[in-house]
């Protein structure tokens, strides 16, 4: 209560300059009210009165009336001093109820404060722990990624080392192919070649060479420019069943008429002879045209 006092007196002290105001013209307006008021009016009636008697009777009642005046006044004070209390008690009781809604509130906003600042603690650590739980799975994440793409690279090179396997293996197999068809062939080409010796040396190859020579002779229409001791030389391509392909004169002693002769009896020729030993086929050959006179 000191401390109140101490920290509000000036309010106090003006509360209660203004309650004394107010207390004041109170108190004149009741006098003044007083004063005018007219006295009460009697009924006339004369008595004869001693004016000794008349004078003691006047003085008691200005007494009275002054005793009455003065008990008014200090009714009127003491009213004005119980409004004052009154009036300041109010007040009192207002400020201490405002101090106490006021501490109220502080303790309100301070509470609110401590619950928004403990709401947010809590959301900062919820939100620490999220991202410590968020970078331990992207860190989860990615060790599973690289542990994905490790096995994936040493998928892949297994793969690959046994691709380069089976294709080393396979070129080793086709070559030892290749090589054993090449021998294979090798020994083919020997076999024919010594047989084809054989067969020449035997005198089949001239014999199949003068049997394609006489069919085209055979099939030849000497034209008039011919003369005698004709001799060409004629390049001619065939099938293996003797079909004529292509047909060509390299050297030729007679006209152009002759020679057009001589292409056109190998056309007519086809399909040529074969030879007594099928070792013995050339597929190019050349005929020596010279036609008996």
């Amino acid at each position: 209560m000191a401390e109140f006092l101490r920290r509000h007196w000036p309010y106090l002290l003006a509360a209660l300059l203004l309650h004394v105001l107010f207390a004041g013209l109170f108190g004149l307006t009741v006098i003044s009210l007083s004063r005018d008021t007219p006295p009460p009016q009697l009924a006339i009636q004369a008595v004869l009165v001693d004016p000794t008697t008349l004078a003691g009777a006047s003085g008691r009642q200005q007494v009275e009336r002054e005793r009455e005046q003065q008990r008014q006044r200090e009714q009127a004070a003491e009213q004005r001093r119980q409004a004052q209390e009154e009036t300041a008690r109010r007040e009192a009781e207002q400020r201490a109820e405002q101090e106490r809604q006021a501490e109220i509130r502080r303790r309100e906003q301070a509470q609110e404060k401590r619950r928004i600042e403990e709401q947010q603690q809590r959301e900062r650590e919820e939100a620490e722990r999220k991202r410590q739980a968020e970078a331990e799975r992207a860190r989860q994440e990615e060790a599973e990624r690289q542990r994905k793409a490790e096995a994936e690279r040493k998928r892949l090179e297994e793969i690959q080392r046994k691709q380069r396997e089976a294709e080393q293996k396979r070129r080793a197999e086709q070559e030892a192919r290749a090589q054993a068809a090449r021998e294979a062939e090798l020994q083919r080409q020997l076999a024919e070649e010594e047989g084809r010796a054989q067969a020449e040396s035997a005198g089949l190859l001239n014999q199949y060479i003068a049997m394609i020579e006489q069919r085209v002779v055979r099939n030849w229409n000497r034209p008039p420019s011919a003369r005698p001791g004709l001799d060409c030389k004629v390049r001619v391509t065939q099938t293996p069943g003797g079909a004529v392909l292509s047909v060509q004169i390299e050297t030729c002693n007679g006209d152009a008429a002759v020679r057009q002769s001589i292409e056109a009896a190998v056309m007519r020729a086809s399909p040529l002879p074969p030879p007594p030993d099928p070792r013995l086929f050339e597929r190019n050959l050349v005929l020596l045209f010279r036609p008996m006179e």
